[in-house]
């Protein structure tokens, strides 16, 4: 065995330092007297690393696990988070080494402690698939496909210290050195390495592990280890800095995020959890406050189920994984948000849906996160509509009384006199109107040759159904035809009615209608235009103007229960202008009638001289949508100039 003098010549192993590659070739004895400690060694732990006692320091070790251990079951909310490592495990096709590993501490975590007691019933539980002594050799096994050329993973090496933590004290002594040293040295060299790691494609939940978490958690596991304290304020500033630059100052996570969003907050939540245990502060009032703002804007788009919009449910309940991270962030349990999840969670089967008091509408938009947010109530039975416009095409969820109705990319096309015609995908946000009668949102792209494309994004706030509108501009007159895709959720039906273009959805517990107002009512063979649901499962509307400047595409989707069977009729309206007719590409009217409800929808394509007259409502907006009352007089749901 090397004296301590001629090891120190040769090696340290510490944080803020390199990991040299002579560690490759060190004994246990040798590698525990190469590491450095913060302090003066003492106790089982240093004391028997820096004599390259395995014997002793494997006590020491043992007891300090053990510590730890007890610490985190202490802990609020330990029984959910003990294991939370594995919420971010992803799925692979191809099982290899981490997949490997996954079902390790998978196999750990469902293990029995040594004094586990008979059920109350008298019946020991299923004996689980692996003992401890094989859990260690596969362990140990395992740590041999760790190699220089071959470096453990931010994700294996996260799995690995939430071993140590929880169970590592229950290892063999052997595999509990050998985990116990490549985590250190993995997590000095990938830290080490941060500032010169490529992170400009990796999914931002990974990069928030790899440069936050990591060294956050990793600084408490091997706290006596030299540099763990600079390595603490590493992963918290990085955390930090993660979190500021992917939200807005509301706290609104950006739109890039959204379909890896329940990975980003399970670390962050993982790190609120650790800050916790160590009662250590993590944030800042300002992080704290922000990270509030977050979970409330989360929680908005979370539908009945818990599922968070435009995001695919992975390895972790969304809802489970928001209520945590609610009450990590502080928010009051007697917030709507904490509430609704509470209600959500309860597990009781519910004879009517049940409604939240709010003082605030759950309703959001941010320009910088390019998304918007738009929801009726607090209730398992709320209408909820996110809409995201960072991509090529914005994408769509919508619920209907809490039944997912849409989600995906909104998609278009567009001809010119039979050409072609895209945009660049640059969408801005050009109007957000959120009040007690509905959220309102615009949307706008240039296109080529001079075309624009707005789209208009309408829910009101007690009525049940969604305005959907998409518009062509231009400035030459030319033949136009133009088709919208909806994507409709998985498990709905789609008939188009025998004589009108209505078209029906339906799946178990939930029907809809769908109106293209912008299609005469009857079906005629000779007039161009159609409404279907394709066999991709989306809502295609076609919609032509033979010579015109301009085309207003509305859409309608009714998913009122009472109105499911009434009678509906919609027709285009006459608009005038200082008493002349305007023509249909300067200004569009329609009207939809179900039953006795009736819809008023009115777009200036083309800004008017004088206030223009439709259905003898006079007006000087851009846009208007409201309903008639019984007295025939208009109330309106949106004006925008």
């Amino acid at each position: 065995m090397l004296g301590n003098w001629k090891m120190e010549e040769i090696m340290s192993i510490e944080f803020g330092q390199a990991v040299p590659q002579q560690y490759w070739s060190l004994s246990d004895e040798e590698f525990l007297q190469a590491v450095r400690w913060a302090s003066k060694p003492r106790g089982d732990l240093m004391k028997g690393a820096q004599f390259g006692d395995l014997k002793r320091f494997g006590q020491g070790l043992t007891a300090r696990l053990k510590e730890i251990a007890k610490q985190k079951k202490q802990t609020k909310h330990s029984a959910e988070m003990l294991w939370s490592a594995l919420w971010s495990a992803e799925e692979v096709e191809d099982p290899g080494r981490t997949a490997d590993l996954i079902n390790l501490v998978e196999s750990a975590c469902n293990l029995p402690g040594k004094n586990k007691k008979v059920s109350q019933s008298g019946k020991r539980k299923k004996t689980p698939r692996l003992s401890w002594d094989e859990v260690s050799r596969l362990l140990y096994g395992w740590l041999e496909q760790v190699t220089l050329s071959e470096p453990m993973q931010p994700f294996e090496l996260l799995l690995l210290m939430e071993l140590l933590e929880n169970v590592g004290y229950r290892l063999a002594p052997a595999t509990l050195i050998s985990v116990w040293r490549a985590c250190l040295s993995a997590a000095a060299a990938i830290c080490f390495k941060l500032e010169e790691t490529d992170f400009s494609e990796t999914p931002d939940d990974q990069v928030l592990l790899n440069s936050g978490e990591i060294p956050w958690r990793a600084s408490f596991l091997f706290s006596q280890v030299a540099g763990a304290k600079n390595l603490r304020q590493l992963g918290q500033q990085n955390l930090r800095d993660g979190f500021f630059d992917r939200t807005d100052t509301d706290g609104t996570p950006h739109a890039d995020m959204l379909s890896r969003i329940d990975f980003w907050l399970a670390t962050l939540t993982r790190s609120l959890f650790i800050s916790q245990v160590w009662k250590k502060r993590l944030w800042d009032q300002e992080a704290r406050d922000r990270f509030q703002l977050t979970i409330q804007v989360l929680v908005a788009t979370s539908n009945a189920s818990g599922k968070l919009a435009l995001c695919p449910v992975h390895t972790i309940d969304h809802s489970s994984l928001l209520s945590l991270a609610a009450w990590f962030s502080g928010l009051s349990s007697r917030s709507a948000e904490r509430m609704y999840l509470k209600s959500l969670s309860s597990g009781k089967k519910k004879q009517s849906p049940f409604f939240i008091q709010a003082d605030d509408h759950a309703a959001n938009q941010s320009d910088w996160s390019a998304l918007a947010v738009m929801r009726n109530y607090w209730s398992d039975a709320s209408n909820l509509l996110m809409v995201t416009w960072n991509g090529d095409l914005p994408a769509i969820s919508l619920s209907a009384l809490g039944k997912q109705l849409l989600e995906g990319r909104w998609e278009f096309s567009l001809t010119v006199n039979g050409t072609e015609v895209s945009g660049d995908g640059e969408w801005s946000a050009v109007c957000w109107n959120s009040d007690e009668d509905a959220d309102y949102l615009e949307l706008q792209m240039e296109l080529d040759g001079g075309y624009t494309l707005e789209r208009q994004i309408l829910l009101p706030r007690n009525q049940h159904f969604v305005f959907l509108a998409d518009i062509v501009n231009g400035s030459e007159a030319a033949r136009l035809e133009y088709r919208s895709l909806l994507p409709v959720s998985a498990g709905y039906t789609g008939s188009v009615d025998e004589e009108t273009h209505e078209l029906s959805l339906k799946t178990k517990g939930m029907s809809a209608r769908v109106f293209p107002l912008g299609l005469p009512q009857e079906r005629d063979f000779f007039q161009p235009g159609s409404l279907s649901l394709n066999e991709q499962g989306q809502i295609e509307l076609q919609q032509q103007a033979a010579e015109a400047t301009a085309l207003y595409v509305p859409l309608v989707i009714d998913w009122e229960p009472d109105l499911k069977r009434k009678p509906a009729d919609w027709s285009s309206l006459t608009i005038s202008e200082a008493g002349q007719i305007s023509p249909r590409d300067v200004a569009a009217g329609h009207r939809l009638r179900i039953g006795k409800h009736q819809l008023l929808v009115y777009r200036s394509l083309k800004k008017g001289e004088v206030a223009r007259a439709v259905l003898g409502h006079h007006t000087s907006y851009e846009s208007v949508i409201g309903r008639f009352d019984s007295d025939g007089d208009l109330t309106p749901l949106l004006f925008v100039e």
